[in-house]
């Protein structure tokens, strides 16, 4: 873990400029800290940088053997390959074993899935026999608490899909395969459900279990998004439920060759949406964007090597961050031009705030 000035073209996307109070109240000073991760082909080792936009400074920590690269409240939560161990990285470059995210000697995965603001966490244990647990925590630990939530049928388990700011509502997959079969080219839901965490209640939705298929929802929870397609193939339909209201909107596939699709994200407002799409066994690979508003889909980007995932809209809602599936990196896609921009050879993993 070292300390050094880095260049700043080199990692900066849309840094935010700090609001630092007067001298005579800076008794807790916060900064923002914009986070990215990245592989070092010569050491074999994974970097995470947690990047200082106002000095440029940037603290690097060597990560052996690093993978699902999280933020939750001011640390990067992260699992080791080889041991399977749940980790923290901070930003003064230390690590630590997770304080109340726990691997067992009878656990065989966990999963995780952080709200938008990654201040709390939802996550899965699934033991030996099979058998789910489900639980979330704000990012501190306080509120921990185990769901309840039954445990799926013999070859299923229970996966986080998304949890709403607040930590008011989850939604997750009731019968995700403990084995994804093979080729697995896109995370998908089997059948996706809603559980609201004030009231402990189930609300479900219309529909559902409607095929194999991509899936996302809005930081509040309150709007639920579904590829849709005949035993998950596409071209794929997009389905968006309003969940207070139980109000649905379903746009029509495009005419597009693309017969499998995943990495499905929202915006705010679930006005747009956006997807990964690829030919039954791979390339040529596509990145569609959904207008709700007008119920249409259309192409906005294809390759013929790269697999470009969605990130976030950014830019009021103009442009796509990127990131390459393999290679990594950040992209900047103009959605009005068709421009594509590398920003960074590192993954943004996005911006935390720490006290100083």
């Amino acid at each position: 873990m070292t300390r050094r000035t880095v260049i700043l073209a080199g990692l900066l996307i849309v840094l935010v400029a700090l609001t630092v109070p007067p001298a005579g109240a800076r008794q807790s000073v916060t900064a923002r800290l914009d986070v990215f991760v990245g592989d070092d082909p010569d050491s074999g080792m994974t970097r995470l940088y947690f990047l200082d936009a106002l000095s440029g400074l940037s603290t690097v920590v060597n990560v052996e053997g690093g993978r699902a690269f999280t933020l939750l409240g001011d640390y990067v939560l992260y699992e080791k390959e080889r041991t399977g161990a749940i980790m923290r990285a901070n930003a003064d470059g230390s690590l630590q074993p997770h304080p109340f995210i726990r691997r067992s000697v009878d656990t065989e995965q966990v999963r995780w899935i952080t709200s938008a603001d990654s201040q709390a966490v939802a996550w899965v244990e699934v033991n030996a026999q099979g058998i789910s647990a489900l639980y979330v925590a704000h990012a501190d630990g306080s509120d921990l608490r185990q769901l309840p939530i039954s445990t799926p049928g013999a070859g299923q388990m229970l996966l986080p899909l998304a949890l709403s700011e607040g930590m008011t509502r989850l939604v997750y997959d009731a019968a995700h395969p403990l084995q994804s079969p093979a080729p697995t080219w896109f995370e998908v839901y089997h059948h996706v459900s809603t559980f609201s965490l004030a009231d402990e209640q189930f609300v479900p939705l219309t529909g559902e279990p409607l095929c194999p298929c991509g899936a996302a929802a809005s930081p509040d929870g309150r709007l639920i998004a579904r590829l849709e397609g005949t035993e998950g193939r596409g071209p794929f339909a997009l389905r968006l439920w309003d969940v207070p209201s139980g109000a649905e909107i379903v746009v029509p596939p495009p005419t597009l060759p693309y017969r499998r699709a995943g990495d499905l994200i929202l915006n705010e407002r679930g006005t747009l949406a956006a997807y990964s799409a690829a030919m039954e066994n791979g390339p040529p690979y596509a990145l569609i964007v959904v207008d709700v508003v007008a119920r249409r889909q259309r192409l906005a980007l294809s390759s013929e090597t790269a697999r470009y995932v969605p990130l976030a809209f950014a830019d009021g809602d103009t442009a796509l961050l990127l990131t390459e599936a393999r290679a990594g990196g950040t992209f900047k896609l103009d959605l009005t031009t068709g421009n594509l921009l590398r920003v960074s050879d590192k993954r943004y993993l996005g911006a935390i705030v720490v006290s100083r």
